[in-house]
């Protein structure tokens, strides 16, 4: 290196601020000892043809990294598998873990997560990670009323919540059977006495309970039932992509639920976890993966959300504390919807 570049080289570093050199170090700290540690294991939401996607972008960019595994686990079974091994004495093999809604705040709170703030946090709007630094979204699920176009016409489409109760929607409705963290949310923001009597009246309509929201979303395509009260956005536009006859409406309120991630207390590999997760949060990864290929929303506020129609919507974050109240939550919920059957967790 010539003494005329090497001055440059200084000359830059000696007006660049302290906090921006800290920053370079911290990340080269971080890239030094994934280098070392060489391997990554993933478990997180999401469909499988999306992670590889961004472990590729990954692998590509960081070559040294000689094994990444990402395995996606539903949220209810990461968290008995967690809780199982947890109480043998045994740590999970694990780094990265992504969860969703309420299982994000409660197994935060059960002390599952490290704390590490990734500095890609910082154009994630709040509501949708952790204040301490413990998970931010790598996207979120934004939910809508969704219909099949070949059963229902434009004029008969509802413009508010209150339409779903007419008497052309009885028993046309489908409806997951474990909706709790939508449930807790309408009450808080439409008032607990009004949300309830809403509640109330919409379990007179004949609801068409299901297990899931994507196999749900597949009868919707399917023509079994008309309507979907309650659905996952980002799963009725990639099915209307690929030319099935449904869509979505936006009825007020909107809530998202957040789908985040962060790195596992003992990670094996924390350098590449950190890695990792910088990665997974970044605008380009949600860009390019999470919008433009999956049709997820997302929390970054550099991030253009491929449906123009969210323009102007006011979209509502999920309270993630009031999983503080899973149990009575879920009791209420099946206590208005479906009496007689009891809550598991």
């Amino acid at each position: 290196m010539s003494v005329s570049l090497l001055i440059v080289l200084f000359l830059g570093m000696s007006v660049m601020r302290p906090d921006a050199l800290l920053a370079m170090e911290r990340e080269a700290a971080i890239v030094e000892g994934a280098r070392q540690e060489g391997e990554v294991i993933i478990w997180a939401v999401g469909e499988i043809q999306f992670q590889t996607m961004v472990v590729d972008r990954f692998k590509k960019k960081y070559p040294f990294m000689r094994k990444v595994d990402v395995v996606r686990v539903a949220p209810e079974r990461l968290r008995t598998r967690l809780f199982a091994e947890a109480q043998t004495g045994k740590k999970s093999n694990v780094d990265v873990l992504g969860l969703s809604g309420f299982e994000l705040f409660y197994m935060s709170n059960k002390g599952f997560f490290a704390p590490y703030k990734s500095p890609e946090a910082d154009a994630i709007m709040e509501g949708f990670k952790d204040p301490t630094g413990y998970w931010a979204s790598y996207y979120v699920n934004t939910l809508v009323t969704a219909y099949n176009s070949k059963l229902v016409q434009p004029k008969e489409l509802p413009r508010g919540w209150e339409d779903l109760l007419d008497s052309k929607w009885k028993g046309n409705i489908a409806f997951f059977e474990e909706e709790y963290e939508w449930f807790a949310n309408f009450l808080k923001v439409a008032g607990r006495d009004k949300g309830l009597a809403f509640m109330r009246q919409l379990a007179q309509q004949d609801l068409l309970f299901r297990g899931g929201h994507t196999q749900m979303v597949e009868l919707l395509a399917a023509g079994e039932f008309p309507m979907m009260a309650v659905a996952f956005a980002p799963r009725v536009s990639l099915k209307k992509a690929q030319g099935a006859p449904v869509d979505w409406l936006a009825l007020d309120p909107v809530f998202s639920n957040p789908i985040g991630v962060g790195m596992y207390e003992s990670a094996r590999h924390p350098n590449a976890a950190k890695l990792f997760i910088d990665h997974m949060l970044s605008r380009e990864v949600q860009q390019e993966v999470w919008v433009n290929e999956a049709w997820k929303g997302s929390a970054r506020r550099d991030v253009i959300l491929r449906d123009p129609r969210w323009r102007g919507v006011r979209i509502i974050p999920f309270d993630l504390s009031l999983a503080q109240r899973y149990e009575e939550i879920a009791r209420e919920f099946r206590e208005t919807f479906l009496p007689g059957k009891g809550v598991s967790r």
